[in-house]
């Protein structure tokens, strides 16, 4: 079961290691990854691909309304699990109106308005 959902506000953190130069930063093997460009920054989980390729859970992370010292190259990128870690900050997600996410007629709460 993964621990962050649609609406929690991460930081990516890529795995750090030391250079040839003994220099502490991203591990050698995921310097050369898209997703290195984006350690350090703040952004919020917009989807969840539970099965994601070759079986991995992949988070998607949209950066679009934060504010980042880092320059993000794009707008959201797909991450693992280990590869990014919570601010501590959750922003409200409203139930889809429209489109393929919305819930069906009468499912949409339950009879109680709580979690059961």
């Amino acid at each position: 079961m993964a621990k962050y959902e649609v609406g929690d506000v991460v930081r990516v953190e890529m795995p750090k290691g030391l250079n040839k130069r003994g220099v502490l930063g991203i591990s050698v093997m995921y310097t050369t990854w898209p997703e290195a460009r984006f350690d350090g920054a703040v952004g919020t989980v917009t989807a969840i691909d539970p099965a994601g390729p070759s079986g991995i859970p992949l988070f998607m992370v949209d950066f679009r309304d934060h504010k980042n010292k880092v320059s993000v190259p794009w707008q959201g990128q797909w991450f693992r699990e280990e590869w990014i870690e919570h601010t501590g900050e959750r922003r409200e997600v409203a139930p889809a109106t429209d489109g393929p996410f919305v819930a069906a007629s009468g499912f949409a709460e339950s009879t109680t308005v709580q979690s059961t």
